[in-house]
């Protein structure tokens, strides 16, 4: 960086983008990843990278097995085989000036994220069965595809977050003093976007189970067709499975899925059935189901399940988390610079406890590296529409009066059963990266160029 490229100030002592860098997104994009790591930040989904995000992923003559849509570098950002984190930039495209219409409550199915463990069964809806086995069943028996389409269907609007999103905000280095004991073992390194909201119609397992003959269960076990490889694993392969208590496979909302948005359950979401239990994480919602299995007494957890547990210095026992935190994100393409002006923050929160009570946004701006000055307070954002429980509410603040210069914008939500977001450094640490929700920035440029791509 030449001398005319160093950062000047404006007359209130902000810095201030020069000439040089407001012309060439990458050297915009380079400075602030110098900036950020000036205070230990960690860029989402590329901004602060030395290239924009769209270069993380493989270009789209590079087949992956795991997945059978096509996942374009505009909607999906690639995390691992199998693992698509959707990009947060095309759910509010026309928040900032960027192309399309924001999306509605719900996301296109084409546009969820994906998280697929192994390549996709090949299914044959014609033989399929879903069987029910267990000897807290007293008529084991098997459903057929149309056998569970002829039932009462039930639809429900849910929001479907994985346990590990936000997974790469936490430390990668367990707290001092833990001896060195806890090294990190995380899943994908997700960033805000492994999370979807669909309506979801299919028939309450409850019903299903209770054709065969529910007497004494304890606990249920929800196995898929998918074979997942791994050296723990009998045979080197297991199917992806979930176990529960009872009550919750009993549950009103627990349901049985063939269906997303409308329209027939698509294959990277589990087609023909999946599970969905309302207000869980994500990786409980086995897909592509083959088999229930009842049972009076504990069913032993195998597969990848097992490691989907809580460890570290603070948990003195593995813990199992099921009930998906509170979240928030914001409707932001970190690829996009932003102008000077008048601007509206829009974005969406959730809540696997209920509903979602109030928002709060903060925003600041980076007045030398290492130093941020408050530009908006802790603010009550506008909730858009009337809470759901268990489904995410849009919400938006105005930001008037933008200047050019680098901000972090930060969201925090609360729930109706009083779970509030905690700081980043108030989140427990954990092995495995699960279920952070801190209040995380989301950081961006804004940037007068006209000719900035």
């Amino acid at each position: 960086m030449t001398a005319h490229d160093q950062p000047g100030r404006n007359d209130d002592g902000a810095v201030e983008l020069p000439p040089a860098l407001r012309h060439s997104r990458r050297k915009v994009l380079g400075f602030w990843a110098a900036g950020a790591a000036a205070v230990g930040a960690v860029p989402y989904v590329g901004l602060g990278a030395s290239k924009p995000s769209r270069e993380l992923v493989p270009p789209p003559s590079e087949k992956d097995e795991f997945v059978n849509q096509s996942t374009p570098s505009r909607y999906f950002v690639r995390r691992e085989n199998g693992s698509y984190e959707m990009k947060w930039g095309p759910v509010g495209a026309a928040v900032f000036g960027g192309p399309g219409q924001p999306y509605g409550d719900t996301i296109p199915n084409d546009r969820s994220y994906i998280h697929n463990r192994a390549k996709p069964p090949a299914i044959d809806v014609d033989t399929w069965r879903l069987k029910l086995t267990g000897d807290a069943l007293t008529r084991p028996r098997s459903f057929s595809y149309a056998e569970l389409l002829a039932m009462e269907r039930v639809t429900l609007r849910r929001t479907l977050d994985c346990g590990a999103n936000c997974a790469s905000f936490f430390p990668k280095l367990p707290p001092s003093g833990s001896g060195g004991r806890w090294l990190p073992e995380g899943f994908t390194q997700w960033h805000f976007g492994a999370v979807t909201a669909a309506e979801w119609t299919g028939v309450r397992a409850k019903d299903v189970l209770a054709a065969a003959g529910v007497h004494g269960a304890v606990e249920v076990k929800f196995t898929g067709l998918d074979n997942i490889s791994g050296p723990g694993y009998p045979g080197g392969t297991a199917h992806y499975s979930q176990v529960v208590r009872a009550e919750e496979a009993l549950k009103d909302d627990t349901l049985l899925v063939y269906r997303m948005n409308g329209t027939t359950l698509p294959v990277d979401h589990g087609y023909p059935l999946r599970v969905l239990f309302s207000g869980w994480s994500a990786n409980h919602m086995v897909k592509w189901l083959g088999e229930i299995q009842v049972s009076k007494r504990s069913i032993p957890v195998t597969g990848p399940a097992q490691n989907q547990v809580l460890t570290g210095p603070a948990y003195p026992t593995p813990v199992r988390p099921t009930v998906g935190p509170v979240r928030s994100a914001v409707e932001h393409d970190p690829e996009r610079t932003l102008t000077p002006g008048d601007h509206t923050l829009h974005g969406r929160a959730w809540s696997g406890s209920g509903a979602i009570d109030r928002v709060d946004v903060t925003v600041e701006k980076l007045v030398k590296p290492g130093e941020w000055a408050t530009v908006i307070p802790w603010h009550e954002a506008k909730l858009l529409s009337t809470p759901e429980p268990l489904m995410w509410v849009r919400f938006e603040l105005p930001w008037q009066n933008v200047q050019p210069g680098y901000y972090r914008i930060m969201t925090r939500a609360k729930d109706t059963a009083g779970n509030i977001q905690p700081r980043p450094e108030d989140v427990v640490w954990n092995q495995h990266g699960l279920v952070y929700n801190g209040h995380y920035p989301l950081e961006l440029i804004v940037d007068p160029a006209s000719d900035m791509p």
